[in-house]
């Protein structure tokens, strides 16, 4: 076992949140791979067990220690996959989901660990699931991703006899040390000038329910696609405009909040994540931040300018993205009693799953995002041309299944109409 670590700023919010209610589940996060061939279980097991062992995230426990709250990171770690056939089912992936779901649901010991989870899932001689959960304290969304990538590598490396490409250079104990150093330098203080200036005086949050304090942050789930017809409508907008799909598919979330709400001065969050120097793009860690995107906006305002705004605000906000949200939430007093965010979420995830599984080509697929306090708009262009999933988790105390899913049905609508699109 290594020398205990401290905590990034985003793992010490997620244990200081999963203190405060024990109970709560939205802390794992969950999704699957569906591989279009067979897997080798067994050469899949020594791939994972390969990148377990040089992955010090994957073997991270958390406790009080001598000197506080820190992580221990053990030598070994035996966390077994589960090898599920679900062919016989009358619905195969309708079963495997199922089976991923009361997973996801099960509790996590973070002082004891293991906090993560793998299943394969056999639904047909040429169709293949791998599932991956873990608890959010150990690994975010991207974390997950150079997990993904490297598992493929090392599997198809088993299964070829290829060399395995060369793991970049960085350890988590550098990770941690660059966000230390940042919590005590002149770059934290900055950013934190710069973000109570910007959201001095917000006293209104846009919300597509009736928001009252929830006693969890659990999300239901519905989804849908845009096919890649409308994606390249929603792409020629971009190059029109001049700016990137992201921030076209960022304005219209703002669109459709204003719409619903007449918020002027609304804030759409932003997951960031929260990796400003290149070392932090190489190591599994959980550094994910949430940061505001601050709108003026008006009835009658074209579509172009809310794009504008968003581009200068996304510049901004990238900026400044690694203080703190939770940081924020305490220190500006305009926001209501029970609020920890300053709006609904909108992630827009293409992290590059890099490589398939022995030639086999895979497609990902999001089960749990993490905790949910009002609304998150997730976006996945993960597809390989086939255009966009747009998942909609909406947390379960303050909306049901056909609300949610009238807001996913206009927002597609609203992105099939961007040209000539106006706030009225």
């Amino acid at each position: 076992m290594t020398a205990p670590l401290a905590l990034s700023s985003a793992q010490t919010g997620v244990w200081m949140a999963q203190q405060l209610d024990p109970d709560d589940r939205s802390f794992n996060i969950g999704e699957y791979c569906d591989i279009e061939g067979p897997v080798d279980p067994v050469l899949f097991e020594a791939a994972l067990r390969e990148v377990v062992a040089t992955t010090p995230a994957l073997r991270a426990r958390f406790d009080i220690g001598d000197e506080g709250l820190c992580q221990y990171v053990d030598d070994f770690v035996d966390v077994p996959l589960h090898h599920i056939d679900v062919s016989g089912e009358p619905d195969a992936l309708a079963a495997a989901e199922r089976w991923m779901r009361r997973d996801l649901a099960k509790e996590y010991d973070l002082a004891k660990g293991p906090l993560f989870t793998w299943a394969l899932f056999t639904l047909g001689a040429g169709r293949t699931l791998w599932y991956r959960a873990a608890h959010h304290i150990v690994v975010d969304g991207f974390g997950l991703s150079l997990i993904a990538s490297h598992v493929a590598d090392v599997y198809t490396s088993l299964v070829t006899g290829r060399p395995r490409r060369p793991r970049p250079p960085g350890t988590l104990e550098q990770v941690i040390e660059a966000d230390t150093a940042y919590q005590d330098s002149e770059e934290y203080a900055d950013d934190r000038r710069f973000w109570l200036s910007r959201l001095a005086d917000q006293t209104e949050v846009a919300s597509l329910t009736d928001w009252r304090p929830p006693r969890g942050r659990a999300a239901l789930r519905v989804s849908g696609h845009l096919p890649p017809s409308d994606v390249e409508v929603l792409r020629a907008a971009a190059r029109r405009l001049e700016v990137t799909l992201p921030e076209v598919i960022i304005a219209a979330v703002a669109v459709q909040l204003y719409r619903a709400t007449g918020v002027r001065e609304l804030v759409v969050g932003l997951p960031v994540t929260g990796r400003t120097e290149p070392l932090m793009r190489r190591v599994p860690a959980m550094l994910t931040n949430v940061v505001p995107l601050r709108y003026a906006l008006s009835s009658g305002l074209d579509f172009a300018a809310v794009v504008e705004q968003t581009s200068h605000r996304l510049e901004e906000a990238i900026e400044h993205q690694r203080y703190p949200q939770e940081h924020l939430a305490r220190e500006i007093p305009g926001l209501p009693k029970g609020r920890r965010q300053f709006g609904p979420d909108v992630n827009i995830m293409s992290f590059p799953y890099r490589g398939d599984y022995a030639g086999h080509s895979a497609v990902v697929h999001s089960l749990s995002p993490g905790p949910v306090e009002d609304l998150s708009i997730n976006v996945y262009d993960r597809l390989r041309g086939q255009g966009l999933e747009i998942c909609f988790y909406g947390n379960t105390e303050l909306y049901g299944h056909d609300q949610l899913a009238g807001h996913l049905s206009d927002f597609l609508s609203l992105l099939r109409s961007v040209d000539g699109l106006r706030l009225t």
